[in-house]
């Protein structure tokens, strides 16, 4: 792009940030970038760009940024809405402060600041997901084409997230070597407050870690020291790369990101993220006849009143048979999953 061509000095702020954001899209594109979040990306790149220029913003920093997420506050958007522009504005200006970015369009720093994202309190938990929504989570059925290459990773982490409600560190953290599928079980070494502790597999866990293992998406010349769910894409991006990175652990936003697309994809569910399968999972099992001790062991909780907290309410005995039929559907995909590793001649 010409603008790029031009020193910093002779561009306004529009333009610096016109060729900006021009270089940052066709990178996402050259990245294979799915169509719908480079889509969602632009979208909100060019409503900060029309903000700027309502406001004739002449410098680039803090201040804008602030102003903008008060307006979209005002302007009675959801709430959840906010939060995911102002992350897309994070993700641009966290690309272009690196030292690859030429010096005429590189920003000096992050100017989305961590205290500009309203708080939001997603209560009672138990509504994040009805349970009819939950069941289609355990289905090994992808839901869009778009998914199909990285399927088997992206159910494998739904279903353990879910199952075993495993905070995203833990899961992010997990090596190969701690999880025994023969045994039934996974080791979480470095939890919160640094304590150890197991957690049982379900056979839907262990049957969704192996078709995992056999998709080869996880690199077969890794060892069992390596991370588990790592990848290989770019930090920039957050997507494919084919320039030699090696495999390490995701992030937390690539986490949250990955899940929060496929159980949208799978359910038609906004804003389902990573940590809220955690509470999903707990309130379907307390209802499901599981004991709150027995829960708290589970997700590590010090107390038993924070555990209350993840598992929402009680429910009437509707919704506790609602619950059980949860667990049943996973039970009988469990089943068809093993079918299907011994048709493959994937199951050990």
């Amino acid at each position: 792009m010409r603008g790029e061509e031009r020193s910093s000095e002779n561009m306004t702020c529009i333009e610096k940030y016109d060729a900006a954001v021009a270089r940052y899209l066709r990178r996402a594109r050259m990245n294979d970038l799915q169509p719908n979040t480079l889509t969602n990306y632009a979208g909100a790149l060019a409503m900060f760009r029309a903000f700027m220029e309502r406001n004739a913003v002449n410098e680039m920093g803090y201040e804008a940024v602030e102003m903008w997420r008060d307006e979209l506050v005002e302007s009675g958007l959801q709430p959840s809405t906010v939060p995911r522009y102002l992350t897309y504005l994070s993700l641009f200006f966290n690309a272009m402060t690196k030292p690859s970015c030429p010096a005429e369009l590189r920003y000096e720093e992050n100017y989305v600041a961590e205290d500009f994202y309203p708080k939001i309190v997603k209560r009672p938990y138990d509504t994040i997901l009805p349970d009819e929504k939950v069941a289609l989570l355990w289905r090994n059925d992808c839901p869009d084409y778009h998914f199909k290459a990285q399927w088997a990773r992206n159910y494998a982490i739904i279903v353990l997230l879910l199952s075993t409600k495993i905070r995203n560190s833990e899961l992010l953290d997990l090596r190969l070597s701690d999880v025994d599928m023969d045994e039934g079980f996974l080791v979480v070494e470095c939890g919160k407050g640094r304590k150890y502790r197991e957690v049982d597999l379900d056979p839907i866990a262990i049957s969704a870690l192996r078709m995992y293992l056999a998709s080869g998406i996880r690199p077969g010349y890794l060892s069992e020291n390596d991370y588990l769910f790592g990848t290989l894409a770019d930090h920039e991006m957050g997507a494919r790369n084919d320039s030699g990175v090696e495999w390490h652990r995701g992030t937390r936003q690539w986490l949250s990101s990955l899940v929060e697309r496929t159980v949208f994809a799978i359910t038609g569910v906004h804003d389902v993220r990573s940590h809220d399968l955690r509470h999903v999972g707990s309130r379907v099992c307390l209802n499901a006849g599981e004991s709150m001790e027995q829960l708290q062991g589970e997700l590590g909780h010090a107390g038993i009143a924070t555990t209350q907290i993840y598992c929402g309410r009680m429910q009437n005995r509707r919704g506790r048979e609602s619950a059980r039929l949860v667990l049943a559907e996973r039970d009988r995909q469990a089943e068809r999953n093993e079918a299907l590793l011994r048709l493959s001649g994937s199951a050990v």
